[in-house]
């Protein structure tokens, strides 16, 4: 008997009773109308997500959609258990995650990597070579198949840089995921918050991939889409895949590396779940030169214009994780941006048709320096379906002058703090990036109610920048003050503090060239032109 992750039960779900249960792939359809599964219960949060986009390629493969007409169907009427466990046993027998034949993302060939050292099972974690783990869990000497196998989809989905001939993933290391979530904040009927509904939303037609709906199944081998299933198309000499010589669905089931894991006689405790388990993993031999992927676009992921024609390469997490400030870009694509094909799909064919013009949207995913994994980065983004051109440009043309005003003033606020605790001689001590973060962090809600008002083309642009304009300046200066402590004990620190936050409103007001750089940002009139008006009808010149 191998263990084939199609029928075991390997994967920890939540129902929405908040009950975790242990249960093999099609659980995910058992109970839709009364106790359905909501979220899944991993040990580790980058296993959540890993979990997910694995969740969403077997759908893919096993529905292989080629129309919207089919993706409703399914929308509204889910499949039975029964139904959805007969499509998994029709596909390949690519799962097994033991065995004699081939292993579930592993090296087909035992022999080439018998010659390899047995590294120790925690470092099949990311993080875990270094011991700089962003998750702690302790030292990791044994995992029961299930977290063996959670643990091998987060490395071959997100694998960082590993030393030379050891491969990132497909989407290089720390790849940036956005989601569709179209389940509802609150209270709704349990198939509406079911984690079905979630992983649907976000499964691609093949036209959607290039080249998949051309592609005779029946006479192409199983290796084009789960590469595992043959010799590795290894990577020496900077051999390249390209989505034209493989299946373009092998962009959810990627083997950048050459893994086989080891397995014990005998059973235990799970070093990550506590769990016992009837057979542990406890190291796993690995090979340089797998899989090197080149020019593929996940459907998963943004992606941004790279320096040669033509190239698009994947948003990657970042150390100030994901806000309000990338929104836009997330959503639709604009200005050299591409926001991830499932997220455009939904947005222009799914969302009106469903009734499900606002959702959130997942972003997740490391946040990667070379080989360190720094952070686990997660955010949840209010968002909308696209409305039709004219709103989308409105919508973008007031999400950019707002993101573009705030890192202005982000900038001299930071600027101004240094002035009142340093003065001109004195260096910074420490980072001081937490300010700017701060006004960021303070000008979120302002953000959204602006762009939420602006689905209302009755209302002008010019009165929402305005608004933003006052709560940005109040931000600021709360800001300021809660970074700036003036002390009368110290007049020559409290003269600095005076004078710096003095220059600080006055260039948030609209004063001097930095105040101009401001107000062209908000697209708004300087204070010069508005006391101009004012005066000539005879109202307050006060632009606040």
């Amino acid at each position: 008997m191998t263990y084939d992750l199609r029928t075991e039960s390997w994967i920890p779900f939540r129902r929405l009773s908040g009950a975790v249960e242990w249960g093999p792939t099609d659980l995910l359809v058992d109970a839709l109308d009364t106790d359905p599964v909501v979220a899944l219960a991993a040990p580790r949060a980058d296993f959540d997500g890993a979990l997910v986009e694995f969740l969403i390629g077997l759908l893919a493969v096993a529905y292989l959609l080629n129309d919207e007409k089919e993706w409703r169907e399914l929308w509204t009427n889910p499949p039975s258990r029964a139904a959805f466990a007969a499509k998994l046993a029709s596909l390949p027998a690519a799962f097994d995650l033991d065995g004699d034949g081939p292993r579930f993302l592993q090296d087909l060939s035992a022999e080439d990597l018998a010659g390899e050292p047995v590294a120790p099972v925690q470092e099949i974690l990311i993080g875990g070579k270094s011991n700089r783990l962003v998750f702690k869990p302790g030292t990791v000497t044994q995992m029961g198949f299930p977290s063996a196998a959670m643990a091998l989809i987060t490395i071959q989905t997100y694998s960082p840089a590993g030393g030379r001939g050891h491969r990132t993933s497909m989407r290089g290391g720390g790849p940036l995921t956005t989601l569709v979530d179209p389940r509802p904040a609150g209270p709704r009927g349990p198939m509406e918050r079911s984690l079905w509904r979630y992983l649907w939303a976000n499964v691609p037609l093949l036209s959607d991939l290039p080249g998949a709906q051309a592609i005779e199944r029946d006479r192409t081998p199983a290796s084009d889409t789960f590469p595992w299933m043959g010799p590795t198309r290894t990577s020496e000499g900077d051999r390249a895949t390209t989505i034209t010589e493989v299946d373009p669905l092998q962009a959810f089931f990627g083997m950048p590396r050459r893994i086989r894991l080891e397995f014990s006689d005998g059973g235990g405790t799970c070093g990550l779940t506590g769990r016992t388990e009837g057979r542990l993993v406890t190291g796993f031999r690995v090979k340089s030169y797998g899989v090197q992927y080149q020019g593929w676009r996940h459907p998963l992921s943004p992606y941004y214009a790279g320096k040669m024609p033509n190239e698009w390469l994947p948003v990657h997490g970042q150390s100030g994780g994901v806000g309000w400030r990338d929104w836009y870009s997330l959503l639709y694509s604009a200005e050299r941006k591409l926001a991830a094909q499932v997220v455009t799909r939904f947005n222009q064919y799914r969302a009106d048709r469903v009734g499900c013009t606002r959702y959130a949207l997942r972003a997740f995913g490391f946040d990667v320096l070379q080989e360190k994994a720094r952070a686990w980065v997660d955010a949840r983004l209010p968002a909308f379906g696209a409305q039709d051109e004219p709103q989308l440009n409105r919508i973008h043309d007031l999400a950019t002058s707002l993101a573009s005003a705030t890192d202005v003033a982000a900038f001299w606020l930071q600027r101004s703090v240094v002035a009142a605790l340093y003065g001109p001689s004195e260096k910074p001590s420490g980072d001081l990036s937490h300010i700017k973060s701060a006004l960021w962090s303070a000008m979120e809600e302002p953000f959204y109610e602006a762009v939420f008002r602006a689905l209302d083309e009755e209302t002008p642009l010019e009165e929402m920048r305005t608004v933003f304009h006052r709560r940005l300046l109040s931000a600021a200066e709360s800001t300021f003050d809660s970074n700036v402590m003036a002390d009368a004990s110290h007049p020559e620190q409290l003269r600095r503090a005076v004078i710096a936050r003095f220059d600080l409103t006055s260039t948030l007001r609209g004063l001097g060239s930095q105040g101009a750089k401001l107000f062209e940002a908000l697209q708004l009139a300087p204070p010069d032109v508005q006391r101009a008006r004012t005066t000539r009808t005879g109202g307050p010149a006060e632009i606040r």
